[in-house]
C-alpha cells in the first residue's frame, strides 16, 4: 500500500505517514486488558489509504487471496475505492488518489465548475489539483 517501515521494534512497527501497528499481546500488556477484551471482524471501523495507480493496485491484489468487503465501487464524487479485510479482519479502504481522480474526470470533458459540483470541492481546489 505504499507505506514503508521506519522502525521495527518487534511488537510495534512505525510506518511512513504516521501509522503505527502494535501486536495484541503488547497492547494487552500496556492497557492491562485481557485478550478476551478484543473482538475482530466487527465491521465498525476502517483504515483509509490512497493509491496513485488504483487500477494497478486492483490488479496486484487480484492475484492474492484477499477477502473484499463488497465490490469495487466508484463513489458519487467519482473516486474509485475498494475495501478489504486484513488478516485480523479489520477493514482497509483503498481509494484512488484524489488528484489522479480529478485529472481522470477532467479528461472526460468535465469543466472545473462541473468537477467542483460533482466532488463538493471549491473551484479553486479543483484547479489546484489539476495543476
Amino acid at each position: 500500500m505504499g507505506v514503508r517501515v521506519i522502525a521495527d521494534l518487534g511488537e510495534n512497527v512505525t510506518l511512513t505517514g504516521g501509522l503505527a501497528l502494535q501486536t495484541e499481546s503488547s497492547w494487552t500488556t500496556f492497557t492491562n486488558c485481557t485478550s478476551d477484551f478484543f473482538t475482530y471482524h466487527g465491521n465498525d471501523a476502517e483504515m483509509y489509504f490512497e493509491e496513485e495507480d488504483f487500477d494497478g493496485f486492483i490488479e496486484k491484489i487480484s492475484a492474492l487471496e484477499i477477502d473484499r468487503v463488497g465490490e469495487d465501487l466508484e463513489m458519487p464524487w467519482g473516486q474509485k475505492v475498494v475495501r478489504l479485510y486484513d488478516p485480523d479482519k479489520h477493514i482497509i479502504e483503498v481509494g484512488e488518489d484524489m488528484k489522479v481522480m480529478m485529472k481522470r474526470l477532467h479528461a472526460t470533458g468535465l469543466s472545473i465548475e462541473q468537477l467542483s459540483e460533482k466532488t463538493f470541492m471549491s473551484p479553486k481546489m479543483v484547479a489546484r489539483m489539476l495543476n
